[in-house]
């Protein structure tokens, strides 16, 4: 029995993303299950960034979410739930996409994942304090403990009895496609915003954008750095457009100040499509490990620009109060001015 507890900051192996990556290979798991309190899009893409390529073809994955108080994204659930091999349910879904605020009857606020191949009698565990999200998985100071049993003896001295509670919630809970749509519609409601327009009062504290799912310009393997923004949105860099400007033509550059502490300058340009695209710093050079499903913070500093990547809770407790002038992208991702 191979016992060994985690915190992240000792190191990249040591976080949350680097145990499942380990469990996986110590078992070579046929099946797993996987239960967390709440689930983003930057947590799904990481997964699926570092893990996905292994797991997806050979593993028959099963995943129980909640998605109390509306922390989950529902785009998420959906990432998960369209790859391979793998299932989605809710826990407790039906009862909490129909309450108000998305209020649950009890939490659930499970981080544990389940490891199996019960044809060489190796079965593993990982469970800790970090969620389905980039943050919970391998940025935040998160701690935990990885199990893994190479025998069936091992097995059932330890956690076989968690796994069969798991499974048990599992059984009980609301197959995804019974819930996503009316927790979709309800999620997106809730969140508010108006069509995409320019706004005229550009003064503002910072501004933000929801950064969606980002493409792997840089390869399969590696998280995306480029992405889309609204026509307009280089006035808040302090930048004016070329006039006649075409497809391809660079508006100016924009320096960032990310969390590293180190200088980025790229040139924000008009791509083929008339949107205005710029790359941004790597994020795993720069400490923001990925841009999928983050909320990206820009603030003047000087002669830059500082950039943070958020959660969409975490922006909304730090600026949900001070928001105005909230637009909706043609794609659905949303924009905006912060106050002061």
């Amino acid at each position: 029995m191979r016992a060994k507890s985690f915190i992240h900051s000792q190191g990249e192996q040591h976080t949350t993303i680097g145990r499942l990556i380990d469990a996986h290979e110590r078992v070579q798991s046929t099946q797993m299950l996987s239960c967390f309190a709440y689930a983003t899009n930057s947590g799904a893409a990481y997964f699926d960034l570092k893990l996905g390529h292994n797991i997806w073809p050979v593993v028959e994955t099963r995943w129980l979410f909640g998605i109390d108080y509306g922390r989950t994204d529902p785009s998420a659930l959906r990432l998960i739930a369209g790859k391979q091999n793998s299932q989605v349910r809710i826990y407790d879904g039906a009862f909490v996409t129909g309450s108000a605020s998305f209020l649950p009857r009890k939490d659930f606020h499970m981080k544990a994942a389940f490891f199996l191949n019960e044809a060489d009698d190796r079965f593993g565990m990982v469970a800790g304090s970090g969620n389905f999200s980039a943050g919970g998985l391998v940025r935040n100071i998160e701690c935990g403990t990885t199990l893994v049993a190479t025998s069936q003896l091992e097995f059932q001295r330890s956690f076989q009895l968690s796994h069969i509670a798991a499974i048990e919630l599992w059984n009980n809970s609301a197959p995804l496609e019974l819930v996503i749509d009316d927790y979709e519609d309800r999620w997106r409601a809730l969140r508010g915003a108006e069509e995409e327009e320019e706004e005229e009062d550009v003064q503002c504290a910072a501004f933000w954008i929801e950064a969606g799912y980002v493409t792997r310009n840089r390869g399969p393997f590696q998280p995306g750095n480029q992405i889309d923004m609204p026509r307009g949105m280089h006035r808040l860099f302090g930048l004016e457009q070329p006039v006649g400007a075409g497809p391809n033509t660079i508006i100016g550059p924009v320096t960032f100040l990310p969390p590293s502490g180190v200088p980025v300058t790229r040139n924000l340009r008009l791509g083929n499509n008339m949107m205005e695209k710029i790359s941004l710093p790597i994020p795993e050079d720069h400490g923001l490990e990925i841009y999928d499903g983050k909320v990206l913070v820009f603030q003047e500093v000087g002669e830059g620009f500082s950039i943070v990547a958020l959660e969409a809770d975490d922006f909304q407790q730090a600026f949900g109060s001070r928001l105005r002038g909230i637009r909706l992208m043609g794609s659905g991702r949303r924009y905006g001015l912060v106050d002061e």
